[in-house]
């Protein structure tokens, strides 16, 4: 179990260190806009580039891919 130190600590340590990555990828062909999107996102010819904030790029494709996930349009 996770002391409030130690989530404290972790907070803050996110806060101090989250960066804007440009991750970029194809919009998959199932995908569709489901609600609010959580990034500066633009699509351009099949491209979609967002800007994510993370502590790290693994972070910020990963958390890309899952709103892609959450958005797919699936009959």
């Amino acid at each position: 179990m996770t002391n409030a130190k130690e989530l404290t600590d972790t907070l803050i340590f996110r806060a101090k260190n989250l960066i804007e990555f440009k991750v970029e990828t194809e919009v998959p062909e199932d995908f569709s806009f489901n609600g609010q999107v959580p990034f500066d996102l633009k699509i351009k010819d099949n491209m979609m580039t967002a800007k994510v904030w993370a502590v790290d790029f693994d972070e910020a494709a990963r958390r890309l891919n899952e709103y892609l996930e959450s958005n797919r349009d699936v009959d």
